[in-house]
């Protein structure tokens, strides 16, 4: 059995022409000329998968680039709000400035940074509403919430 070299159909051995395609089937006519195209395809291909390659390794290259400064610049970010001032650590003290029996409510309207008044309404609500609560709580902030050191006590 002959194959075509252009099909790859099985044709008899004796057949010069293939039967599907018409291309002839002699030794003399195809073995050169396979053999060279098939080499020019493997050539082809092979420069294909380089430009591929070098095409990809481009690419990566890039965006390893940009990873990199973007990593940069969220490291300088973090950097600067790490210096930056502005960040205020907040901490619940009893108030000496604005007191009326313990402070707690002076300190809870501090540390919110609301006007005290406001904070004692809310407080006096909670004395009410569920009976004694609030009296439970601002006996516990008195006892458990510390001064603030920065006040006069006197």
């Amino acid at each position: 059995m002959v194959y075509c070299p252009k099909c790859g159909i099985e044709n008899e051995n004796d057949t010069e022409y293939c039967i599907k395609c018409g291309t002839s089937l002699a030794k003399n006519n195809y073995d050169n000329t396979q053999t060279s195209s098939l080499e020019k395809q493997v050539e082809d291909f092979a420069e294909e998968v380089g430009q591929i390659g070098r095409k990809a390794g481009k690419i990566i290259e890039k965006g390893a680039k940009n990873i990199g400064e973007e990593v940069k610049d969220i490291g300088k970010r973090v950097e600067k709000e790490i210096k930056d001032e502005s960040v205020e650590y907040r901490r619940l003290y009893r108030s000496g400035k604005n007191r009326v029996l313990g402070g707690v409510c002076g300190g809870v309207a501090e540390y919110f940074k609301v006007d005290p008044i406001l904070i004692r309404i809310i407080w006096a609500i909670l004395v009410f509403l569920p009976p004694g609560l609030g009296i439970i709580l601002y006996t516990l902030f008195w006892i458990f919430v510390p001064r603030n050191p920065a006040h006069n006590w006197n």
